[in-house]
Parts: structure tokens; sequence; C-alpha cells
């Protein structure tokens, strides 16, 4: 029986349906809510609901001396991090660190420490950071 004829028979016998998609989809649905508590430098970084991770990955990754080292002691793979800040950046429409060259580690941008503080300060995130 397809999912539209399961629906329609539901609705002939007063059946209620639970909501379609999983706890990610919740998840998902709950992103612009969480975005209203949060302090206002966080809100326009808050759009999806990986958010919270992206914020959690960027702030453990500043006190490395690269994206590089930063990725490699947090488990995951150096182009998933970049992608992450590169969002979080686009997000809030400004850099947050100035990449790393050789023999100069990257650098943190002074609005990026204000957003590295306020993201701990989140909820979920201040035991973490």
């Amino acid at each position: 029986m397809s999912t539209a004829n399961m629906a329609r028979w539901a609705h002939t016998h007063n059946i209620p349906l639970r909501p379609r998609g999983g706890a990610s989809h919740h998840t998902a649905l709950r992103a612009p809510e969480q975005a209203t508590d949060a302090p206002a430098i966080l809100r326009a970084a808050m759009t999806s609901s990986n958010a919270r991770q992206r914020l959690e990955r960027f702030a453990a990754a500043l006190p490395y001396f690269t994206v590089t080292e930063a990725a490699r002691a947090l488990g995951i793979h150096q182009s998933k991090l970049t992608t992450q800040i590169n969002r979080l950046e686009k997000d809030r429409g400004r850099p947050l660190i100035e990449r790393a060259e050789r023999g100069r580690r990257m650098q943190r941008t002074p609005f990026s420490r204000k957003l590295a503080a306020a993201a701990k300060c989140l909820t979920g995130l201040g035991g973490r950071l």
C-alpha cells in the first residue's frame, strides 16, 4: 500500500499519523527556535541542525596552530573542519580566522574571540569547550 493510500485510510478512520521525518527532522525544525534563545552574536550562525556542532568544533580548533592540526586532534578530516569554519564565516558575513601560512600559525580575528566566548556560554557547549 502506498503512503498516500495509507494516509487516506487513516484519515477516513480518524487515526492520527505521526509527523513525517525522524529525530533529525525534528532538530532541523527546532533550529530557528534555538536561534532565538542564543546570544545575539550567534543567531546568524544558528541556521541549521548542525549549527551547534559547527560552533563547538570552531571554538575547539582555535587553540591549535593550523586547521589540519585541529582536525587531527578533533578526530575529523581537515576538509570537514574547513567546510564548517567556512560555513560559519558565510553565516556571520565576516572572516573568523586568518589561515596559517608557512611558519605562522592561524590567527583569530577579534570577532572570532567574541563568537567563541558566546558559543561557550550556550547551553550544552559550556561544559565541552
